[in-house]
């Protein structure tokens, strides 16, 4: 059987893709072949909201069963696609099962970047991403006292925090100078560590590992410089890789992620892509862009969709994201990259303020740090692409 739309993910990018589409064509068939066990679920509280009993496993679903059925949508889950032919407008599974498609997205997300050291196989050693592995770390936070976390980006600086809010120990060891150090500007990035260690977690600038061994029913982590740790159970959570093997194999354009244009589509224009995947033109940035975060994932999936069933409408949202970091809260909007200049108006040093990311003097983009209902303002902020002094910046109030 042709389907009109096949989506590969099942993600939450192929489960905005649905609304898009159906935004369009109430009617064509629309198929969702997904590797997960469990329809698409919302990925931000398994390293958040579920550690500090904000909501609850329930909640965690995309859409209801029923707003698959009452859109005709087929979900088929637990299949792996190994093939996409292009020529003949079919993809092929894990099970021999071949699909002809009218229009393709491919939304497959990416998988965690694995660490390739001496010992890196054990069973202790655990990467994550998905509900399978907050369930696995939940339960076996229940039966030990102690966590390595490797890697002080999002993942890792949220389960650290999740982690020692449920009571265990935990190291966290990273390369780099201070956490989040690829968003975060130098001097707020040490506060960062210094606010982790007043929370009983020992926080380890500039090491890396260099093997594990096993001696018994623990692990040890021998860093780079001599160093070690022994632990019960080792978190990486170092980065992610695009999954863009399909689209390679089925000769699509692939750079930093799977190409697209402003309308999703990639190099063949009966497929497309979006996501965490895709590398896409940022059209308020006016630069090519690859995104992980959770607001771009919805919002480019949908508009994946749209155009997959005719809307013919360019992608112009300017993503944000946010994180939790005990009871530091923030949302960023834009291009918010520490290589930039910064400039911060604080109202609490550190505590509660923004801060400005500026190229030639222009916002580029804003954290706002413990700044609450900000984030259409910012928008609106780096929209205008003006020159700003510092004396208009300190004088820029958001909405109260």
């Amino acid at each position: 059987m042709t389907h009109e739309y096949i989506i590969i993910g099942g993600g939450p990018t192929g489960a905005s893709a649905i609304e898009g589409i159906r935004a369009h064509d109430k009617e064509g068939r629309i198929l969702v072949l997904s590797r997960e066990n469990s329809p698409p679920y919302q990925r931000p509280p398994l390293s958040k909201d579920l550690w500090f009993g904000k909501t609850t496993l329930d909640k965690l679903p995309v859409h209801d069963d029923a707003y698959y059925r009452d859109n005709h949508v087929e979900l088929a889950l637990r299949r792996e696609v190994v093939e996409i032919d292009p020529e003949k407008k079919q993809v092929w599974d894990d099970r021999n099962t071949m699909y002809e498609y009218g229009k393709l997205l491919i939304a497959t997300g990416g998988y965690p970047r694995r660490m390739n050291v001496e010992g890196s196989d054990h069973e202790s050693i655990r990467y994550f991403r998905s509900l399978e592995d907050y369930q696995f770390l939940r339960e076996r936070a229940d039966r030990i006292h102690h966590v390595l976390v490797l890697g002080a980006g999002f993942i890792g600086m949220e389960l650290a925090a999740a982690l020692r809010h449920a009571g265990r120990e935990v190291t966290l060891v990273y390369p780099e100078q201070h956490p989040l150090s690829r968003v975060l500007p130098r001097d707020l990035g040490l506060f960062v560590a210094d606010y982790y260690r007043q929370h009983g977690i020992e926080a380890v600038s500039g090491e890396k590992v260099a093997r594990f061994e096993s001696p018994g029913e623990e692990i040890v982590a021998y860093m780079q410089s001599g160093n070690s740790v022994t632990t019960q159970l080792v978190i990486a959570g170092i980065g992610l890789e695009p999954a863009t093997d399909l689209a390679d194999a089925a000769g699509l354009q692939v750079n930093k992620g799977i190409e697209v244009d402003e309308m999703a589509r990639t190099s063949d224009p009966n497929i497309y892509a979006a996501g965490d995947v895709a590398e896409f033109p940022c059209i308020p940035l006016e630069q090519r862009l690859r995104m992980e975060h959770w607001d771009h994932a919805l919002m480019h999936g949908k508009a994946a969709g749209a155009n997959m069933a005719g809307a013919n409408q360019p992608y112009t949202h300017l993503p944000m994201f946010f994180s939790d970091l005990f009871d530091l809260g923030w949302e960023a909007v834009g291009a918010v990259e520490s290589h930039l200049d910064t400039h911060a108006v604080w109202k609490q040093e550190h505590r509660e303020g923004i801060v400005y990311y500026l190229w030639d003097d222009v916002i580029q983009g804003v954290l706002l740090w413990n700044t609450w209902g900000a984030v259409d303002w910012a928008r609106e902020l780096i929209a205008k692409k003006q020159v700003m002094t510092r004396e208009e910046r300190e004088a820029l109030k958001p909405p109260a």
